[in-house]
């Protein structure tokens, strides 16, 4: 049925195209007057018809369908003088006019058009042309702006949020939507995803140096991909201008946390097109080592005895102080050839992005709840590298002056990978037999005996994993233009997408015990093997810390020397954390190879080294891998009625079918020995198809005022790591290790209002306002009593079990709404030394309304007619706001540009983010509100093209803190009883609790950083 509609509107374009074959077309290129650089996006239309069209990113237009007669011709861009130009078609005989517009002028002086006021009107004007939804960002702001990579840059627009690692964008929010609910694509393909579990893709690889401009799209029209939730980001490329082109920008940099001055940046491109313009070639290295340390305080809680219907006191179960040493280092190259055929254009794209994070973690755990008050001493190495490549090869070409057809084929490849090597160091009677369940993180440290004689060499711990993600991407669009009458005319566009996916994950987990469940004779052996333990006598079982240790580790200045400890109890802190000691990386991993190389331990025979002292296990439980079979096709009509009113309205047909494999297994008697006994793999197939209609209204009743509704439905898909067909059970206790196969996709109904105000004085003033109800939301519900092991797919004998971590679709709707605001101007009009200022400034406020769904199994005893024990699954739910969604967001930044000199300064303030919820209330996490300030400077110097920068970030040392909807009262911070008011609703009652005396789950610090530079163009 699908196919015969499309058949149907095919045979129409071809009826049309011959009733127009009479027309003319206008051409040319639009172009700033002094520069002679080319204007992207501006407006061109006829005077009184439907007939216009928008320039390309070479500055080109093309007008077709037109009939002959006289006619007036009105370019506009905003920032410029509009010009309108009579024009007479006598024949059908293509013409040619360039138009060459003006800046704005005073008194009929030109203005000079500054770096930062082109950036913003380039994505002013782009934003203001666009069909869809979207915001954007220009090559020239990208450049300005002091971002260490694309999603910081990303960061900027309004709606968007980032999450950070040791300070650094990573991922992306969009409209209170988790990363893995977002798409991120290259030059409109897609990056393939780098997380083990979910569909979100990190993004701190890729550097902003290699972009052309980044688009937001919030609502996409049916020729782009619907499993999407909050938006795309699309990141396009640069490509080679007439010309030979380079770019070279040499760079140091500052670590604030550790003091650290030997980082550097390198980026190099070249590019030009050769063979009278026809042939262009860009190619990029960009290379970059940073220090992306961090401090951090994690605490854990239990709110033990606890009733659901209110905020419970929390009690202290454990502290942990890291030092996280992070050295990230980063490769970027990008190549790009495109090539013109005669009406048409050949293209390829290929980027390769890496980073390798090598980190050290430093780590004192304080584990409260362990009998012997035990305290632990971690040392540890991670190395994660994540590799990302795709290319794009694409095929363009008018085969009439009505019709345009393009081919694509794409490829993208990821994989993400972890090596984790941690050291354990035990000390028991760590306290003094004093009791501290009654403490805070606040005053923890005030009973530890720090007696490094009684700690000892416990185990090391090893995990490996791999996951892999690859996706090829073919298929095509055909455009056709239209005219009805002078009055109605557009496009009628149709295409389709075939995609395959493959995807695996591998996890191997390690460990050895050195204490008393290690073989004696091996023990010795080691003491024996390295000098620097002979000093220990044969036979001791708890080898002492003292030959282990690090004496050079220095503790100064952690969590940025802030005062933590209360150490007289008059609740105010007056000392700080104490670290350490910690173990010599370099000795512990030469004990390391040790182990496991062929003179080692681990050559003994299979059963002695298992049960007396190595493991290995290939851990089958986290294991799977899979494919994904998608095909999508779409139609679509884009209508200017009028020169005032565009409709476009379209409907798009998806299909995904996947094939995962995972295994089936009954845990062994001895579980920490094998995570799946007896295994076996199994594999599922799953098929679902969804029609998803948009319809997208644009009217400008006057020059200065835009108005846009649109109404779209998208999707999205289930974790890769939820619909694998896994279940493991352990006999004791009775529970099941699930993950639900028959998971379906959530649809959202989406709908986005804006009103847009715009000259050149006011600059762009816009106001949206959108909602989305999302139905099919997963989420867990918690544990789940198995009654019919059959609906689950689970064997008969499971009956009466527990599944933990249930995940099922959400049967209620989520409900989200919000509005953006984005402000954007430049001064050109005030006095000469303030004409360089230039505004950006926007803001958003997100809500949501969501029901999670929660399971609590209820057990009941019945007594009458005779005695009987019935366990049930009860199930309820608990309204919170979506998960990673901040309230409020505030992105400000005020340029200024005079001669040579330019500078911005930029703040960001994220309002408090709720990030984890938990069956209990007052376990939920939300953060602290963030606020930042970056600065960047930059002076051109005399010789030409070379110019000299200073980017500082996070000017006031912003801190990243989360809190639990509950409270410690042992903590000093909580100055009085807190008396809940039963009628209030849990919601009401998390209000309750002031935020500075809820309990303090993380801080993590980070610092300021300093980059200085030098930047050669040519």
């Amino acid at each position: 049925m699908k196919n015969q509609i499309i058949k149907k509107y095919f045979t129409g374009i071809l009826f049309i195209a011959s009733a127009l074959s009479q027309t003319a077309s206008i051409t040319g290129h639009i172009k700033d007057s002094g520069t002679k650089d080319p204007l992207i996006g501006a407006n061109i239309y006829i005077m009184g018809t439907s007939l216009g069209s928008a320039s390309n990113d070479e500055g080109k237009y093309t007008i077709i369908n037109v009939t002959p007669g006289t006619y007036t011709i009105k370019v506009s861009y905003i920032g410029y003088e509009s010009k309108e130009i009579e024009i007479s078609l006598t024949t059908s005989e293509p013409i040619t006019q360039d138009f060459e517009l003006n800046y704005a002028t005073i008194e009929g002086k030109t203005v000079e058009v500054t770096a930062q006021a082109k950036g913003q009107m380039d994505a002013i004007n782009k934003q203001l042309k666009a069909k869809s939804i979207k915001n954007i960002v220009s090559s020239d702001r990208i450049q300005e702006l002091p971002d260490a990579n694309a999603a910081e840059a990303v960061a900027r627009v309004p709606g968007v949020s980032i999450r950070r690692e040791g300070g650094e964008g990573n991922k992306v929010v969009i409209r209170g939507l988790s990363p893995k609910y977002n798409k991120i694509t290259v030059n409109g393909t897609n990056l393939a995803s780098t997380d083990p579990d979910d569909r979100s893709t990190d993004l701190s690889m890729i550097s902003q140096y290699m972009l052309e401009g980044i688009e937001v799209t919030k609502a996409g029209t049916p020729d782009q991909e619907a499993d999407v939730l909050g938006g795309t980001v699309n990141f396009k490329l640069k490509k080679a201008q007439p010309g030979l082109h380079g770019n070279l920008v040499t760079q140091g940099m500052y670590n604030g946390l550790k003091q650290t001055q030997d980082d550097y940046k390198l980026v190099l491109d070249l590019s030009n097109r050769f063979l009278k313009n026809k042939l262009g070639i860009l190619a990029q290295i960009d290379i970059e080592n940073r220090n992306r340390s961090s401090h951090q305080l994690s605490a854990g809680y239990i709110n033990f005895p606890a009733d659901l219907d209110t905020i419970n006191p929390l009690t202290l179960t454990s502290l942990a102080l890291k030092d996280i040493v992070r050295l990230n280092e980063r490769n970027n190259s990008l190549f790009v050839i495109d090539y013109a055929i005669p009406k048409g254009n050949l293209s390829y794209s290929g980027l390769h992005s890496s980073i390798n994070k090598d980190i050290t973690s430093y780590e004192n755990g304080y584990p409260l709840e362990t009998p012997d008050g035990r305290r632990y001493f971690n040392t540890g190495e991670l190395e994660n590298t994540i590799n990302v490549i795709t290319e794009t090869w694409k095929y363009e070409q008018n085969l009439t002056p009505d019709l345009k057809v393009d081919f694509f084929n794409s490829f993208s490849r990821s994989t993400n990978g972890d090596t984790n090597k941690v050291y354990n160091f035990r000390e028991t009677g760590a306290y003094g037999g004093v009791d501290v369940s009654n403490k805070s993180i606040f005053n923890i440290q005030n009973f530890t005996v720090n007696d490094t004689n009684g700690t000892w060499f416990d185990r090391y711990d090893y995990n490996e994993y791999k996951t892999k993600e690859k996706e090829r991407s073919f298929g095509a669009n055909l455009e056709f233009d239209i005219k009805i009458n002078s009055q109605l005319s557009g496009k009628l566009k149709m295409g389709f997408k075939t995609r395959k996916k493959s995807r695996s994950h591998d996890r191997d987990y390690e460990y050895a015990a050195f204490t008393y469940v290690a073989h004696g004779g091996k023990r010795d052996s080691t003491y024996q093997h390295f000098q620097w333990l002979n000093s220990i006598p044969l036979g001791t079982i708890y080898a002492p810390y003292y030959p282990f240790m690090d004496n050079d580790y220095d503790d100064s200045g952690f969590l940025g020397g802030k005062l933590f400890i209360d150490t007289d109890g008059d609740g105010t802190e007056d000392a700080s954390y104490a670290l350490g000691p910690f173990a010599d990386l370099e000795k512990m991993n030469q004990l390391f190879e040790w182990f496991r190389g062929p003179t080692g331990w681990s050559w003994a025979p299979y059963h002695e080294f298992i049960m007396h002292h190595f493991h290995k296990t290939e851990s089958l439980i986290y294991d799977y891998s899979g494919t994904e079979h998608y095909d999508a096709r779409y139609i679509m009509t884009d209508l200017n009625i009028g020169s005032r009113l565009n409709l476009v309205t379209g409907i798009r047909f998806e299909e995904n079918r996947t094939v995962y494999n995972s295994y089936h297994g009954q845990q062994t008697t001895l579980p920490h020995y094998n995570s799946m006994g007896s295994d076996t793999a199994s594999t599922h197939v799953r098929t679902n198809s969804y029609s998803l209609p948009a319809l997208f209204l644009k009217y400008q009743p006057l020059d200065w005022i835009i108005l846009r509704y649109a109404s779209t439905n998208t999707l999205t898909r289930p974790n890769y790591s939820d619909i694998i067909p896994l279940y493991n059970i352990q006999g004791a206790p009775r529970t099941v290790t699930y993950r639900n196969p028959f998971l379906e996709p959530g649809l959202s109904e989406n709908n986005d209002y804006v009103i847009s105000f715009n000259n050149r004085h006011l600059g762009l003033l816009s106001f949206s306002y959108f909602t989305k109800k999302i139905n099919g939301l997963i989420f867990s519900s918690g544990q789940r009593y198995i009654v019919d092991p059959s609906e689950y797919g689970l064997p008969g004998f499971t009956e009466k079990y527990r599944i933990n971590d249930y995940k099922a679709n959400n049967p209620y709707d989520v409900l989200l709404e919000g509005i953006e605001i984005d402000y954007q101007t430049r001064f050109w009009y005030l006095p000469r030394l303030l004409r360089g200022l230039v505004l950006n400034a926007n803001y958003t406020r997100t809500t949501s309304e969501v029901k999670y769904p929660r399971t609590v199994i209820e057990t009941l005893v019945i007594f009458d007619p005779s005695f009987q024990v019935v366990t049930n699954n009860l199930d309820s739910l608990y309204e919170d706001r979506l998960l990673d969604q901040p309230k409020d967001i505030i992105n400000l930044s005020l340029g200024y540009d005079y001669k040579g000199f330019s500078g911005r300064l930029s703040m960001n303030y994220i309002s408090n983010v709720f990030t984890t919820t938990n069956f209990w209330p007052a376990l939920r996490e939300d953060t602290d509100a963030y606020q930042r300030y970056d600065l960047s400077v930059k002076q051109k110097l005399p010789i030409k093209g070379l110019e000299l920068y200073l980017n500082v970030s996070n000017l006031t040392e912003a801190v990243d803190i989360k809190r639990l909807r509950g409270f410690n009262p042992y903590d000093p911070n909580f100055d009085s009883p807190i008396v809940f008011d039963a009628s209030k609703s849990i919601s009401e009652l998390y209000n309750t609790v002031p935020r500075d005396q809820r309990a303090v789950s993380q801080e993590q610090y980070y610092g300021m950083t300093i980059d200085l530079g030098f930047r050669f163009t040519f």
